[in-house]
């Protein structure tokens, strides 16, 4: 058998008859079949027997060893010896009996089988335990299946050879071989300290927290630690600090800084411990306490950033270990330093963990305003943005908001107190701002009553979010019947509604929702103008997807007192959070946290749609390229991007399908994000000994590899079986954690290194801070040039606009439709949930249930791939055509069906008419057309109905006569001709 020796370790056996032995840790040249498991041992058997012991120590670190399955097979025939029988089976031991072996040689024994699963999500499960021996059998050998010890001297023992993984991947060796118990309690008593440090190179990731590789018994602790490093490195290392006698409490690490004999310097500050130390997503250092209990190893990870200038040579120091309740141990550190320049710090390279220090990165954070979006003005209490502007009050809040000179609110943003069935009045005491950026303003505004005192600071922000925590402290014993925070819009500009547990479409007169969903947020407006409003006061506040969903705000929660309410009088639609009865002793403080996005986010335009046409095959094909396609977007789990939100092992496949997507004039975007964490990433050792910091806990299970190496404490989630035995298995995130920043700069490199366009987002659980940093490093890397899109389903809330409405400024198109039945959604729906049009982004379509899919172009929607209307838009030549919805008060075309709407693509000479049916029978329609409007002259027009694959055949139209349209169906008009004097487009 022809192996590759991955490691060799001296392990003494203990077998009855006294022998010791050394087992080699293989990997084969060509994997064995995936059934049979991932990991195996060869041994010999001298002669044909009726029943043959095997008795070695294992040294496994999985768990549930007496539940797998065990079988023995003849290496060359491949035949399954027919019984075994188990006398110990633990994770330190095995020793059973096997047979009949009918002919000498090599056998292998396989011990963790499962059933592979080759589709996507759930992964298969290991084999039940094998079928018991027969009785026969054990009679003639002397074994028996009570609980009595059987006399085994009279067997023979068969030789293990080697300890195999299928392949390296999935390789024990070495730092997953455990100590015996035995063996780990005579080391402590040699060693009779309070807890030992054993140095580990990066190479060899430190992967068990309860318990001691049998490698660092055979070495020992070591006061020293020798490392090679390259200029311009960012050079990570490891110590194990395991807590032999005693738990210990806030393990700290201090550096003393190295030097060489000429006393060159690298300063301690180049030092860095990312177990105790961090930079979170804001940008704001933080520190770890991190104690070890009894009996546990902590793998501490620390990074030395190695200057570009240095000397070559050797350079020494120390690294201190301490803990509140046990003696400092100092580790010598010995690095050389080579004359070579790693200009890339060591991040192409991910073995090197030289990306861990992108944990701490501040990359992206500014307060300077991204593209498209201006600097902020202000004007005493008027604040000027792009397209929007806010009136301030002396209470802090809103009096007026104007969104692209559209007035949204019909009163003042207000905060509003009720006790004693009356309103309590408030008097403003001060306003001040507190900051004043090109990309961000605050203010304090203090007002009181003789009972309150409320503390409002606010901030807007350069993209039209604005954020509110409203503090209400008492002076006095008062009985609160509600606080509530009321928005009250006009009644013509709130025409439509998402969230507070409905779905999007029209808003209703009355409306009430107690926390029923875990939704946070509401929006009311129309195409004009409108305002999001986000109750806040947990600590995430991004898209609530499946684990991701905080408790309640617990101000706004308040038990179960509080709600939400729409209520319509006078033409006054005013949506309230209130919070329900609260007593308040003197001195009681309450923190309300609320944020206001105004819409849209910035101002519709249907040509970013036409201009860029998106696919989703990424090897090259010149029918693709020809069918107009220019955006390639490039999923996991294929050869180019195999492992999910890690794009940085395939570099090499993936640079080139980004060359040759490019040198054909097409962008290419890649599937990243960080929700979960394929278990090939490279850190994963480094990430598990933060805790939970950025692997969320959980009760294990999932795909065989995480069982059998990560063990416990974690949450499998997406699984992809990639081919070849090769599996992609994820893991859920924490949610909001270093790893962001880790995210970020691995997009920077992404548009360095691999020269990507942006990003496909398929649901993600980051907020908006994060995607303004996205953007921020887009711009300054590729300015202009690079793009996002989001897509989402409706399995996690009854919508996915208003979840992340508040990344909208930053994206630059949604793909919204999975798990929605558009037959069954009515007009409001599509506008509101799905176009897209009401906050200035555009959306496609993902049609998983439709009869048709032509309605779509009412809102310049097609499905991605849509050669057919591809064609006709170059045909027509739309891009230079201005789109009026039906929504609009001008519109040119209207219908005489309240059900059937028109949305008018007009150009000089010509308008393509899109007449969509929202019924669910066939009509016929006539159209109500204003030429004055559409630009055209009523007698001299052509009038046609254009082919489009896939939409409908060529036909002739008088164009006063009823056009047919089908049910849930589409009709588009082509009509050309001499220009009027005043066509719309002008």
């Amino acid at each position: 058998m022809k192996i590759r020796i991955v490691g060799l370790i001296i392990i003494l056996l203990s077998l009855d008859i006294g022998l010791y032995s050394q087992i080699k840790y293989t990997v084969p040249n060509e994997p064995w079949e995936e059934k049979y498991g991932n990991h195996r041992t060869v041994i010999t058997v001298e002669k044909p027997a009726d029943a043959v012991r095997l008795n070695y120590l294992w040294r496994r670190h999985d768990t549930d060893q007496e539940s797998r399955h065990l079988m023995i097979v003849n290496e060359t025939t491949g035949e399954k010896v027919k019984n075994l029988y188990r006398i110990k089976v633990s994770g330190e031991e095995c020793d059973i009996v096997f047979g009949p072996v009918k002919q000498p040689g090599k056998y292998c024994f396989y011990y963790l089988p499962y059933e592979p699963v080759l589709n996507n999500y759930h992964a298969g499960s290991y084999w039940p335990r094998e079928d018991a021996p027969d009785e026969g059998w054990l009679q003639r050998n002397g074994l028996t299946n009570d609980q009595s010890t059987p006399d085994l001297s009279h067997l023979q023992q068969c030789q293990v050879e080697e300890i195999q993984a299928r392949t390296e991947f999935h390789s024990f060796y070495p730092m997953e071989v455990i100590a015996t118990k035995a063996e780990v309690s005579e080391y402590l008593d040699q060693w009779n300290n309070d807890y030992l440090v054993f140095p580990e190179d990066r190479s060899r990731p430190i992967r068990m927290s309860d318990a001691l590789p049998a490698v660092w018994l055979q070495k020992g602790p070591s006061p020293e630690f020798k490392g090679v490093a390259l200029r311009n490195e960012y050079y990570a290392f490891q110590l194990g600090v395991f807590a032999s006698k005693v738990a210990l409490k806030n393990v700290t690490i201090h550096f003393s800084g190295l030097d060489n004999a000429k006393g060159t310097k690298i300063s301690p500050a180049q030092f860095t411990c990312f177990n105790t130390d961090g930079v979170d997503i804001d940008g704001n250092p933080f520190v770890v306490n991190v104690d070890v209990a009894k009996g546990k190893v902590q793998p501490m990870w620390i990074g030395i950033d190695v200057p570009s200038n240095i000397e070559p040579g050797e350079y020494t120091g120390f690294v201190s270990v301490a803990a509140e309740n046990v003696k400092t141990k100092e580790i010598k550190v010995v690095l050389t330093i080579e004359n070579r320049l790693l200009t890339d710090r060591g991040d192409g390279e991910p073995w090197r963990h030289s990306r861990l220090r992108w944990l701490n990165s501040t990359i992206g954070i500014n307060d300077e305003p991204v593209r498209p979006y201006t600097n902020i003005q202000v004007r005493d209490k008027l604040i000027s943005l792009l397209g929007r502007d806010i009136v301030l009050n002396d209470y802090g809040f809103p009096s007026g908001i104007t969104a692209w000179q559209n007035e949204i609110l019909a009163a003042p943003v207000k905060f509003a107190f009720e006790s004693d069935n009356r309103l309590l009045a408030l008097k403003p005491v001060k306003f001040t701002y507190t900051k004043k950026k090109n990309g961000i303003v605050a203010w304090q505004a203090v007002s009181e009553n003789e009972a309150l005192t409320l503390t409002c600071n606010g901030e807007i922000e350069f993209d039209g979010r604005m954020s509110y925590s409203c503090q209400v402290s008492a002076k006095e014993k008062i009985h609160l019947q509600d606080i509530r925070l009321e928005l009250p819009y006009k009644r013509e500009m709130a025409t439509y509604m998402i969230g507070m547990g409905r779905m999007g479409g029209f808003t209703p007169e009355f409306h009430k929702s107690r926390w029923i969903r875990e939704e946070d947020s509401f929006w009311l407006g129309n195409t004009k103008g409108g305002i999001q409003c986000e109750l806040r006061g947990g600590s995430y506040h991004g898209p609530l997807l499946n684990l991701y969903q905080p408790g309640h705000p617990e101000a706004w929660f308040n038990g179960v007192n509080g709600g939400f309410r729409i209520d319509t009088e006078n033409g006054v639609t005013t949506a309230s959070a209130y919070s329900g009865y609260r007593p308040m002793s003197p001195g009681d403080q309450v923190t309300f946290e609320f944020a206001l996005i105004i819409t849209p986010v910035r101002e519709y335009h249907a040509n970013d749609q036409f201009n860029y046409r998106y696919v989703h095959t990424p090897n090259p094909d010149a029918n693709t390229v020809n069918s107009g396609a220019n955006v390639m977007n490039i999923h996991h789990a294929n050869e180019f991007n195999p492992y999910i939100n890690y794009p940085f092992i395939a570099n090499d496949k993936l640079k080139g399908i980004t060359d040759q997507w490019h040198a054909k004039g097409c962008k290419v975007k890649i599937y990243y994000t960080v929700r979960e964490l394929s278990n090939h990433l490279t850190e994963i050792w480094a990430l598990r000994s933060l805790g939970t910091e950025v692997l969320a806990d959980g009760n294990g299970g999932g795909y065989q590899w995480l069982q059998e190496h990560l063990v416990n404490r974690y949450q499998p989630q997406w699984y992809t079986h990639l081919g070849d035995g090769v599996v992609d298995a994820a893991i859920l995130n924490s949610g909001e954690s270093r790893w962001y920043n880790y995210y970020l700069e691995g997009l920077a490199w992404l548009l360095k290194e691999i020269d990507i366009d942006g990003l496909y987002l398929d649901d993600f659980s980051y907020d908006r801070r994060i995607l303004k940093r996205m953007r921020r490093i887009m711009e300054e890397i590729k300015p202009g040039e690079c793009q996002i899109d989001v897509h989402s389903n409706n399995a996690f809330t009854r919508g996915p606009a208003n979840q992340y409405l508040e990344i909208y400024p930053y994206i630059d198109r949604t793909w919204y439709g999975e798990g929605f039945n558009f037959d069954l959604m009515p007009e409001d729906f599509w506008l509101s949930e799905v176009s897209g049009v009401p906050f200035g982004v555009i959306n496609e379509l993902l049609l998983h249930r439709s009869i048709n899919k032509g309605r779509g172009m009412i809102y310049a929607m097609v499905p991605r791939g849509d050669w057919g209307m591809w064609n006709l838009w170059k045909e027509f030549d739309i891009t230079k055509s201005k789109m009026i919805g039906y929504w609009e008060n001008h519109a040119p075309v209207r219908t005489n069906n309240n059900h059937v709407f028109v949305t008018s693509y007009v150009k000089d000479g010509a308008a393509l008419l899109v007449i969509g049916n929202w019924l669910s029978e066939s009509v016929k329609v006539n159209l109500e057309i204003d030429w004055e409007k559409l630009g055209l002259k009523e007698k001299e027009v052509h009038v046609r109905i254009p082919e489009i694959a896939g939409y409908q055949e060529e036909g002739s139209l008088q164009i006063n006569n009823p056009v047919a349209v089908e049910a849930k169906g589409v009709k588009l008009i082509w009509i050309s001709g001499p220009r009027s004097k005043r066509p719309v487009t002008e």
